[in-house]
């Protein structure tokens, strides 16, 4: 693993276990094996590595979205949904930086702050195909903007693991229904 690799790997550990606040240049280069300087070859510092970390973490999540497959533009949303969650569960601290609260923490750099632009419109153009009649910008970004609120309220209620263990164990089938009934309300509706 190169240098770079293994500094955004660091940084990615120290995030799931301790959270933004331990997220350091010392502690990351410490965890990397690598000098402070070496950080600052490679990155602006802590917001260059929060910015690298948020930006892959998008990637991978747009592209996730970008391979819903499926025979109908409902269909390739509630494929797309079923990948957001997969993502989540896989990919915990790369979605936990991304909808996880970094007020406080950090300002995102106008690069990042694209990035999820760019990942946010993935699912509102596919949900925006999914009515008869093309809908105006803002009806679209309210539409989309109900499945991701939709997908992520379930992971949300997962992730904070006070859930009954019967109500945990068969959630993704659940977020997956739930989305299945409201993206056919939308095709019926609009």
């Amino acid at each position: 693993m190169h240098n770079k690799e293994r500094i955004l790997h660091s940084a990615s550990e120290i995030f799931v276990s301790d959270g933004f606040d331990a997220l350091s240049v010392r502690n990351i280069a410490q965890k990397a094996g690598l000098s402070t300087i070496g950080i600052y070859s490679h990155f602006k510092g802590k917001q260059g590595i929060i910015d690298a970390l948020f930006i892959d973490a998008c990637e991978k999540l747009y592209q996730a979205i970008d391979a819903a497959q499926g025979n109908t533009s409902s269909d390739k949303v509630i494929d797309a949904c079923e990948r957001i969650v997969l993502f989540s569960k896989h990919h915990r601290a790369h979605y936990q930086l991304i909808f996880g609260s970094t007020e406080g923490h950090t300002t995102l750099s106008d690069e990042a702050s694209l990035a999820f632009q760019k990942l946010e419109n993935s699912l509102i153009t596919l949900t925006a195909a999914i009515p008869k009649k093309t809908p105006s910008e803002s009806k679209a970004y309210s539409l989309g903007s109900q499945i991701w609120a939709l997908v992520h309220g379930f992971i949300s209620l997962n992730s904070i693991q006070k859930l009954p263990d019967s109500a945990r164990s068969d959630w993704p089938e659940k977020a997956a229904q739930a989305v299945r009934l409201h993206v056919y309300a939308i095709a019926a509706t609009q």
